[in-house]
């Protein structure tokens, strides 16, 4: 009913693989629409297409194409992807840091399947390579304070620099074009999403990614 007559009350499911960076975008729209309850769902982004037919969730942002049929999309942000290092590390102050130079030193990581580790395993399988990778996780967020803290170095997307600013790293630019992060907004193609669900569709496509997701 509250539907219907288009007041913006209801419920809205979002996956996505990490909700670093999101922060700003879901607050801006809670104070638009504070009647609407946001539902936030963890996932791979293999499971992402299924849960999005089976109408489980509504909305899924990937940092990775998804290569089902059935869904529409719209592209939010096509960013560079950098190599955080220690403070004081032989690599810190280059503009730009080559693959194969990255063979043989520790690298910290996600688990197989993530987007992060996919794009390492990409670029190092590319050149006939093998990364020695001495940590992977499922914290996402935790690689940058592993770095920090000297463990190793590691790949972390540019708007994720912005947001943690306040952890020491040193940074570079991988010698790649391939080295880059494609985040994507997806939906569940002819069905008729819920009123809350197109209104943080239409929120989330008009926010301003470039900016870090620090402003709208």
């Amino acid at each position: 009913m509250a539907e219907a007559v288009g007041d913006g009350a209801g419920t809205v499911r979002l996956a996505s693989e990490t909700f670093m960076a999101f922060s700003g975008p879901l607050a801006a729209f809670k104070q638009r629409c504070p009647a609407v309850e946001i539902e936030l769902h963890q996932l791979p982004v293999t499971e992402m297409a299924r849960r999005l037919r089976a109408q489980d969730v509504d909305l899924a942002v990937a940092s990775q194409p998804i290569a089902a049929e059935g869904l529409d999309s719209v592209r939010l942000l096509d960013e560079e992807v950098a190599l955080a290092l220690p403070v004081g590390h032989p690599l810190a102050g280059r503009t730009s840091v080559g693959v194969e130079e990255l063979v043989g030193l520790p690298l910290i990581a996600t688990r197989p399947g993530h987007w992060q580790r996919r794009l390492l395993d990409q670029l190092f399988a590319g050149r006939g390579l093998t990364p020695r990778i001495v940590c992977e996780g499922d914290e996402a967020g935790a690689i940058a304070e592993l770095i920090s803290a000297g463990l190793g170095v590691g790949l972390v997307p540019v708007i994720a620099r912005r947001t943690i600013s306040r952890v020491p790293l040193a940074w570079a630019g991988v010698d790649s074009p391939d080295c880059r992060r494609v985040l994507t907004l997806y939906w569940a193609q002819g069905g008729r999403l819920p009123a809350p669900a197109r209104l943080l569709r239409d929120a989330i496509a008009a926010w301003d990614w470039e900016a870090g997701g620090t402003g709208a």
